[in-house]
């Protein structure tokens, strides 16, 4: 009878290899050790076979001697026992990428160097504070003496305000008037647009103080009881603060309707608002032409009638009055620091305007005598420096 040899066998289904007779069934699964779907095939290396079987069971007991069992599938080959006995996971772990990592932490010094380079030889530049402007501590001062000048002056102010709405007689309200000359007499005519505004109470709404020509004036707006705002100028006069009638009432020789119907030849003064026509198409030309408009009484109150147009010469005094006066309402800088010129139509501006009439060939004729000035209050000044004037 012939004796039967044992061999190494390997189980397909859990992977156990193990020495017994052919056909003998795998003793850690009980399965058929090698299922006859699968070809394997086995080669004998030197060596010891206790890391192997260590490998997939670890509970076998460990022989020594013998020959070591490697076992290729579908061609993998493996070069050695170790790399065979490690285990997937290991493996993996083993594939680290030490080149890239090298360049990376270089990349990162050479970044941080030039970083510390250009900080240390090319210093950003550190902006200058800019320099404080030589009409800044002037600027400051009279701010605080203008609101000295306020607080000093509102009691006066309160009083006198509620005596000239007291009183309706023009020669009451010209003793709480500055006393310019014809007084009496403009403070008549403009009587009957005055009388317009007679509130129940009013209040102070705003108030501020321009110093035209280094001559203190108060501005203040005044709100009644419908909502209506006015304004009134207070200037000082013999040590007490009186009214500026002219301002408060955009005074004029006449309204601009009669002066317009006159037969005569004369000259009116008006306080009126002033608008250039044509501005993009004539913008170029030597002459401007402007249009006047009666204002209301009334802050911000609508327009009244215009006149006819007038033609100037741009390089005129008259002329270069007229722009600078509108330049500061389109740039919103207001000519002397005036809070009023704010609430008036765009493209519009405040002028005290000398206009003639005069009959030639029988048709009457309108020109602009003079732009005596840049505002409506009864001062000399003309509210724009002509050096500073276009």
């Amino acid at each position: 009878m012939t004796q039967k040899q044992s061999g190494w066998h390997h189980c397909g289904k859990c992977g156990e290899i193990f020495r017994a007779v052919d056909a003998t069934l795998c003793p850690a699964c009980q399965s058929s050790p090698i299922p006859a779907r699968k070809k394997i095939q086995v080669h004998t290396l030197q060596g010891s076979i206790t890391p192997l079987r260590k490998a997939f069971q670890a509970n076998l007991p460990a022989q020594s001697g013998g020959n070591l069992v490697r076992l290729d599938r579908q061609g993998e080959v493996v070069d050695s026992p170790t790399e065979a006995s490690s285990p997937r996971r290991e493996r993996k772990r083993k594939k680290s990428h030490p080149l890239v990592k090298l360049l990376v932490a270089w990349l990162l010094i050479l970044v941080s160097l030039a970083a510390i380079i250009k900080w240390k030889w090319n210093p950003q530049p550190v902006a200058a504070a800019p320099a404080p402007s030589p009409e800044a501590p002037r600027a400051q001062a009279w701010k605080s003496e203008n609101q000295d000048l306020f607080q000093q002056a509102y009691p006066q102010l309160l009083r006198l305000t509620s005596q000239f709405y007291e009183n309706s007689a023009p020669e009451s309200l010209a003793q709480l008037c500055r006393q310019r000359p014809r007084l009496g007499s403009i403070i008549f005519n403009d009587g009957p647009k005055a009388t317009v505004f007679k509130p129940d109470s009013i209040q102070l709404a705003q108030q501020n103080v321009i110093r035209p020509a280094d001559f203190p004036l108060i501005e203040t707006l005044w709100k009644d009881d419908r909502g209506r705002l006015i304004e009134m100028v207070f200037a000082q006069e013999d040590g007490a603060w009186l009214l500026d009638w002219e301002s408060y009432a955009k005074s004029s020789s006449a309204p601009w309707t009669i002066f317009q119907s006159g037969t005569e030849e004369e000259v009116g003064t008006f306080r009126l608002l002033v608008r250039e026509r044509l501005v993009d198409i004539n913008s170029l030309d030597m002459q401007m032409s402007v249009v006047f408009y009666e204002p209301s009484l009334l802050h911000g109150g609508p327009l009244g009638p215009a006149t006819c147009d007038f033609l100037l010469d741009r390089k005129s005094r008259d002329g270069r009055l007229i722009t600078a006066a509108l330049e500061a309402r389109k740039n919103e800088t207001p000519l002397m620091g005036s809070i009023f010129a704010q609430a008036d139509p765009p493209n519009t501006a405040r002028v005290t305007v000398k206009i003639r009439r005069s009959i030639k060939n029988g048709e009457k004729v309108f020109s602009i005598e003079e732009i005596t000035a840049c505002h409506w209050m009864g001062i000399d000044h003309p509210g724009v420096d002509l050096t500073d004037a276009p």
